[in-house]
């Protein structure tokens, strides 16, 4: 997979997933043979080894319900010999449950699976492929039996909003501070959390820091990610050395990209559905809206405002409009209401 690249943000097995990377999610994915570009979860690679076994003969999987990408496939095969493509070819089809569930969401209802099979080609499928593992994969990691009763005994009560504080997972080398909130979370070694700051729901990865008052929530840092003081992060995938300290929602920040204070990416448009460019073609973004892809090494200066759905390249720096910075002070006679227009004041019409 070293020669093929996620649209929008460079090599595939590089990219930002959950607690490591695209490549380390393919890896762990053993027993079973994916096509380029796909990645599974374990329970989803369990299933397809298990309706091998059952059926005594190879299969092609697919999991079932509306979660995991159309036309996603595992191989896997019974007994041993070499897997080439022509076996792969007359392997029998077999489904599996992909163990769905719903939960709540801004835009309406949201399902996840357990046992999952994801494309990623564009920018876009990294996203959504994050949020959808993200909850299934911090339930299994936080939430076994043993630290759900030590939890409930902590607090006293099984309410899920009080369960949620002592469920997150901190490495011993990392650092909370007193005045921050770190729930449903999972930080890994070195990583960081400022005085009031809120972290729900989130993977922090080596070295990843939030800095003070920042607000981050059901979102993947990679390592070495800075989201920074006052800044706000949801839903969203920061990659490895990226800072941010603007607003994002639904959005890709590319490794070593930078997004300044007062920068805002935008997840919907005014009245019809946000699209997305892939492969030169305009598509519908799934649920009517997606926030910004910002391109490695790219940098978004102050105030600089993106509409949803856009690509930034990679190893740019946008600055942005001088005309919208107050240069000259001079206020009309009698104007009590003004704007900024090339730099001057001039009267509200």
């Amino acid at each position: 997979m070293s020669d093929v690249e996620v649209e929008g943000l460079g090599p595939w097995a590089e990219r930002a997933f959950l607690d490591g990377t695209l490549g380390d999610a393919v890896s762990a994915a053993s027993g079973v043979v994916l096509d380029s570009f796909v990645i599974c979860s374990p329970k989803a690679a369990a299933a397809a080894v298990a309706a091998a076994k059952a059926g005594g003969h190879d299969v092609v999987a697919t999991p079932d319900g509306s979660v995991s990408t159309a036309g996603a496939t595992v191989f896997a095969a019974h007994g041993g010999g070499v897997v080439t493509p022509e076996r792969i070819a007359a392997a029998e089809r077999a489904s599996f449950n992909a163990q769905e569930r719903e939960f709540a969401w801004p835009g309406g209802p949201f399902r996840v699976a357990d046992a999952w099979v994801f494309r990623v080609e564009h920018w876009s499928d990294l996203l959504w492929a994050n949020l959808k593992a993200l909850g299934p994969w911090l339930w299994a990691e936080l939430a076994t039996p043993g630290r759900l009763t030590w939890a409930a005994l902590r607090v006293g009560s099984f309410r899920p909003e009080l369960l949620a504080a002592p469920l997150a997972r901190v490495h011993s080398s990392a650092f909370v501070h007193p005045r921050a909130t770190v729930e449903f979370s999972v930080l890994g070694p070195g990583a960081r959390v400022g005085a009031g700051a809120v972290v729900r729901g989130c993977v922090l990865g080596e070295g990843a820091v939030v800095e003070e008052l920042a607000l981050v929530e059901g979102c993947v840092l990679g390592p070495g990610a800075r989201v920074q003081r006052q800044a706000m992060a949801k839903y969203s995938v920061i990659e490895r050395g990226a800072a941010h300290a603007g607003v994002v929602q639904l959005g890709v920040i590319g490794a070593e990209a930078e997004v300044r204070q007062g920068a805002v990416l935008f997840d919907q448009s005014l009245g019809d559905p946000v699209r997305v460019r892939r492969r030169g073609v305009l598509e519908p973004a799934p649920r009517g809206m997606i926030g910004v892809c910002v391109g490695p090494r790219t940098l978004l200066g102050q105030g600089v405002r993106v509409a949803a759905g856009r690509c930034l390249p990679p190893d740019l720096t946008i600055l942005p409009d001088s005309g919208g910075i107050v240069a000259n002070v001079d206020v009309p006679a009698g104007a009590s209401v003004v704007r900024v227009a090339g730099g001057h004041l001039e009267p509200l019409s």
